[in-house]
């Protein structure tokens, strides 16, 4: 593709008056318009959100990350992030997922159907299977669900001593098989308590948590996806900055936040650089690595307006 002259990038701007509809014109992301235009030090108007923007926002929330998105759109991370937990975007209700069961030979689906005709052809009970074969009872029910659902969805109602409800937490429909039994399972329930004391249950609102999509890099299935308070859980009292991260990002963005240099563009291109020569250093053809980082710290006054409702 030719290089899009600054020209180009002005007119199409000054056209439609918007970073997204120019870099749609223009076939590039919204984020490569903003960094051309600053550059060339022309004034951006805060524009408020259009509803073709609003459009595409829901198209490719719950398939892209926040950065990804914020990239495509020209809009700041935070911005975006915002929106989305404004519009609810990032909720999905429900538990469609199967659950894996655990990948030891005990839980494999043969030795799982075997369990379930023993259960059917026997006078054993749930408790004395699992403790006959040295089974985690928890486990033992995530491996039927997901091998035979539908037996054990008999297996509970026939059993239950309540009729078909709903997980509070993550709305399923199960067979309560106690008078005590609130969630569907021991997981849910043990996540729901977590949620209310440190999220104010709003946990699963988490942007990318559903999808099961780290918002920094981007990876999908990710195993261990935890919830991160965007700007500080002591600055977020009503949890509504939640974004997802895999482990490794998690503890990254935490440690790099709190490090003293975060506001010094020159460290943050360093330490890029030094991670680049890091990861590229077995190639002889590289001779090094050029890294620009430009930092604006934009007010809540300039976020409001950016992100005003239409």
């Amino acid at each position: 593709m030719a290089r899009i002259s600054n020209e180009e990038i002005i007119k199409a701007y000054r056209d439609t008056g918007s970073i997204w509809k120019a870099g749609k014109i223009l076939g590039i992301g919204g984020q490569s318009v903003h960094y051309r235009l600053k550059n060339l030090g022309i004034t951006l108007s805060n524009q408020a959100w259009s509803k073709e923007e609003l459009d595409e926002l829901a198209e490719l929330a719950g398939h892209h990350t926040i950065t990804e998105i914020s990239s495509k759109l020209g809009r700041p991370y935070n911005g975006v992030a915002m929106k989305i937990s404004r519009l609810g975007l990032g909720v999905r209700y429900g538990n469609n997922q199967k659950r894996k069961p655990p990948r030891t030979e005990k839980y494999y689906k043969a030795n799982v159907l075997a369990y379930i005709e023993e259960l059917k052809n026997s006078d054993i009970s749930l408790r004395q299977l699992a403790a006959k074969h040295n089974l985690s009872l928890e486990k033992l029910v995530r491996a039927f669900q997901t091998f035979d659902n539908e037996f054990w969805m008999q297996y509970t109602k026939d059993k239950a001593v309540l009729p078909l409800t709903n997980c509070p937490y993550c709305n399923s429909a199960f067979y309560p098989l106690s008078k005590k039994q609130i969630y569907c399972s021991r997981k849910c329930g043990d996540e729901s308590r977590t949620d209310a004391s440190y999220f104010g249950g709003r946990r699963r609102e988490t942007v990318g948590l559903a999808e099961r999509i780290c918002q920094l890099c981007g990876r999908k299935n990710v195993k261990g996806l935890s919830s991160h308070h965007m700007i500080g859980k002591e600055n977020d009292p009503d949890n509504e900055h939640l974004v997802a991260l895999c482990p490794g990002c998690h503890q990254i963005v935490t440690l790099l936040g709190g490090r003293s240099f975060s506001g010094d563009p020159e460290v943050w291109e360093a330490l890029i650089q030094l991670a680049m020569i890091r990861k590229l250093g077995h190639d002889s053809n590289i001779g090094g690595v050029y890294v620009s980082v430009d930092l604006e710290i934009i007010s809540k006054d300039k976020l409001n307006l950016w992100e005003e409702e239409i």
